[in-house]
């Protein structure tokens, strides 16, 4: 998969016509793995081998980190990818928090592949911020007149319909127009722990999908063709590799068979997504403002129905008078 004309370097097409850019949005939970995603394209992109990978430069365009426990001491090291800035923030295990939207440009053949990273949903902070990302999401995307693609990215192994998803999965597609659903894809991170298989979560995602169809009459597809199933370990493992830790033949094998399924999957997803209809940015933003105001007409409307009421009830208490009199 690797497209670069020099070792470790990533460079746009500059000259390119915004209007034939490919833009992604990645969409999902907080802690999916919407950072490691872009983490693993960027080396994906740059090596064909996890071997070459591992003797190159480390591709980490924002920083994470975790936690590694060696096999015969069980000593718990911490291992640091990239540096940290003002848009990226660690939680206690050392997943990146994205704090506000960015995009990476990719070069992808003589195109550019534009991934938009965006806060998670489910943000523990509560449902005002949740709010607040999703208008910091929506400003982001006004720059851009069409998305290619809306990446939702899942965890295969939700045993549970828990709150915390079904608000996840229902406000991403509520904020999203109709025209989208063509441009939907699925994207299951951590998927080597389930054989590579969407795992118990599609049970509950397809029961979330055909409530969503009775109550708006919109039929999202859910199915092998707009379904992808990745696993971003092997990035860690070179992680670990730059930090002067070695593993052994049985984990390394393991971790090159997950990094060559993976680089398959991305190729794949990147062709699906070339082929889906350009999504108007414009028709979910619009779709997002008609909201907002039915939202700020609900209070006034309400008082005016209230104010018409009273009205009434004061014109029938004057009439009554007139008539004693």
């Amino acid at each position: 998969m690797a497209l670069r004309n020099q070792p470790s370097t990533i460079k746009a097409n500059r000259t390119n016509d915004p209007s034939d850019d490919i833009n992604v949005l990645l969409l999902g939970q907080t802690g999916v793995g919407k950072s490691t995603f872009i983490n693993g394209l960027a080396n994906y992109l740059c090596n064909d081998t996890l071997e070459e990978a591992a003797n190159d430069k480390m591709q980490a365009v924002i920083p994470s980190a975790f936690s590694f426990t060696h096999d015969e001491t069980f000593e718990e090291k911490v291992i640091n990818i990239g540096l940290i800035d003002e848009h990226e923030k660690l939680n206690e295990n050392g997943q990146s928090c994205t704090q506000q939207c960015r995009s990476f440009v990719f070069p992808v053949g003589e195109k550019n592949l534009r991934i938009i990273d965006a806060p998670g949903i489910g943000d523990t902070r509560g449902l005002d911020q949740d709010n607040k990302n999703f208008h910091e999401i929506l400003t982001f995307i006004s720059q851009y007149e069409h998305l290619n693609g809306i990446c939702i990215l899942l965890k295969p192994n939700e045993e549970r319909l828990t709150i915390l998803f079904r608000f996840c999965v229902n406000e991403l597609l509520r904020h999203l127009h109709e025209s989208a659903k063509e441009n939907i894809i699925f994207v299951f991170t951590n998927a080597r722990s389930t054989f590579f298989k969407p795992g118990a979560t599609s049970k509950i995602l397809r029961a979330l999908l055909d409530e969503h169809k009775q109550k708006q009459n919109i039929e999202v597809p859910f199915t092998r063709d707009n379904t992808f199933l990745l696993d971003n370990e092997p990035f860690r493992y070179l992680a670990l590799r730059k930090n002067g830790i070695q593993l052994n033949n049985d984990q390394t094998l393991s971790y090159r068979k997950s990094w060559e399924h993976t680089v398959k999957e991305y190729s794949n997803l990147i062709r699906h997504i070339v082929t889906r209809p350009l999504h108007a940015v414009s028709n979910t933003l619009s779709l997002n403002e008609a909201e907002q105001l039915i939202r700020k007409l609900t209070r006034p409307i309400a008082e005016t129905a209230k104010l018409i009421q009273e009205n009434l009830q004061l014109a029938k208490q004057h009439k009554e008078n007139v008539l004693k009199k």
